[in-house]
């Protein structure tokens, strides 16, 4: 048997004022009238939530996100009443123009269960200008032009052009990023990849046609001009020591000087550890141990100036040959140490104690010339036994006595450390074996790594 619902009017008031009510409910949620006005420096949003809202829960929830996140945008926010909410946004100078995000997800109002959100863009219109356009660029390298604001990349080919001497260059013109190194492509920032090496020391002319447009479609009343550089070719000016230099130092300072200030310099000897450093125009390579007697080194050196510009120099020098002769070299980094050399063979090693920063230990190649058994110093209250001398008043000698005679133990203590005032001191025993078995002439290397 079936049965029949007969609807009355009543009812069929009821189930419409029903879904009326859940079509409003839906539209208050759903729907957010709001307006965009562009104004001098500013763009001004007016959102509509068209129910009252939780001012601070609204404020927190909501999210300003530009199309550059280097270059955030100052926001203040008001409201008009506890349902209308004024967005000023202002633009850094820096980069104006550039697609913003207004997005506010899950607000509360002060309805139960009914939440608010917007996702809204504003993008100001302005007109393009030729912010920053690097004066000096290198020869390899690209032109970079940064706009004050994001450019429609479809107008850029064939209306940015690089000129030499009247004739354009051919290359490419590319938004930073789109090599894939960044995460974001900005397209206010834009650099030219000549096809082929740009001549050093030539100026070239950088034009910005009139059919150049912003996102926006905004296009500059005006063509714009510019000029830049290519960068003169980096050289090398001196070379420290020459190349096939022969009787060089067993711990030598290599230096070159080049005809411009660097950037970075690599600097590789063959089998040695080193330290490099750069300043100005000139590179400096210090050994971290002696080299080998009468040994071929060949020295490689990349270096990069401050434009971008590269060179390598490659040269090759000779250490002097000490044959089966005695030689000391006086190790000053870390834990002092004296070792004696018999041709290349190292044949004695001391522990020993240079000079302390206030008072250094001279650096560089000497030679024995004098000795004695002990000597008092009245001034410094102490003395020390078995001294050979090298340079003025440096010797090497024993650890030091006091006005009794006696090794002050304290100071037998930092053997390995700095520790003296400018002489190398060596335990009693090994600074009389030292001056017992080395004779005058005796070459000394002193280095450390500075």
């Amino acid at each position: 048997m079936r049965r029949v619902v007969l609807l009355t009017k009543g009812r069929i008031l009821g189930i419409a004022a029903l879904c009326l009510l859940g079509l409003t409910g839906l539209v208050l949620s759903l729907w957010v009238p709001y307006e965009v006005e562009y104004t001098g420096e500013e763009s001004v949003v007016r959102i509509s939530f068209l129910v009252p809202m939780q001012k601070s829960n609204t404020e927190q929830k909501l999210r300003v996100i530009p199309e550059n996140p280097r270059v955030e945008p100052q926001v203040d926010i008001n409201w008009c009443g506890s349902s209308t909410m004024v967005l000023r946004i202002r633009e850094n100078e820096e980069l104006e123009g550039q697609r913003i995000r207004v997005r506010l997800t899950g607000a509360r109002t002060l309805i139960s269960a009914l939440i608010k959100s917007v996702n809204i863009v504003v993008q100001r219109p302005v007109e393009p200008e030729l912010r920053d356009l690097t004066p000096t660029v290198a020869s390899r390298g690209s032109v970079v032009l940064r706009f004050n604001t994001p450019l429609d990349p479809s107008t850029v080919p064939g209306n940015i052009v690089l000129m030499h001497n009247g004739v354009p260059v051919a290359g490419r013109w590319e938004p930073s990023g789109a090599d894939g190194q960044s995460r974001t492509v900005d397209t206010s920032v834009w650099l030219f990849e000549p096809r082929h090496s740009l001549p050093h020391d030539e100026t070239y002319a950088v034009v910005v046609k009139t059919a150049v447009a912003s996102q926006t479609g905004v296009r500059p009343k005006s063509e714009i001009r510019g000029n830049v550089r290519s960068a003169p070719a980096l050289a090398m000016l001196s070379l420290k020591p020459t190349d096939k230099a022969k009787e060089v130092d067993l711990h030598p300072e290599i230096t070159v000087e080049y005809n411009q200030p660097l950037l970075r310099a690599e600097v590789r000897v063959e089998s040695v550890r080193g330290k490099t450093d750069v300043w100005a125009n000139q590179v400096q390579f210090t050994p971290l141990e002696v080299l080998i007697p009468g040994e071929t080194y060949k020295v490689k050196i990349r270096a990069t100036s401050r434009h971008g510009e590269e060179v390598t120099t490659a040269f090759q020098f000779t250490t002097r040959d000490v044959q089966n002769r005695m030689w000391v070299a006086v190790d000053l980094e870390g834990t002092h140490n004296v070792t004696v050399y018999k041709g290349r063979e190292p044949y004695k090693t001391f522990k020993a104690s240079g000079g302390k920063v206030t008072s250094p230990t001279p650096l560089g190649t000497y030679y024995v010339y004098n000795r004695g058994y002990c000597f008092y110093n009245a001034r410094l209250h102490e003395g020390a036994y078995y001294w050979v001398q090298f340079s003025g008043p440096f010797l090497f000698h024993s650890i030091p006595f006091d006005t009794s005679g006696k090794i002050k133990d304290q100071e037998a203590e930092k053997l390995g450390q700095p520790a003296s005032h400018g002489c190398v001191r060596l335990s009693l025993e090994d600074a009389r074996w030292f001056y017992e078995n080395v004779p005058n002439g005796t070459m000394i290397v002193i280095y450390n790594e500075h």
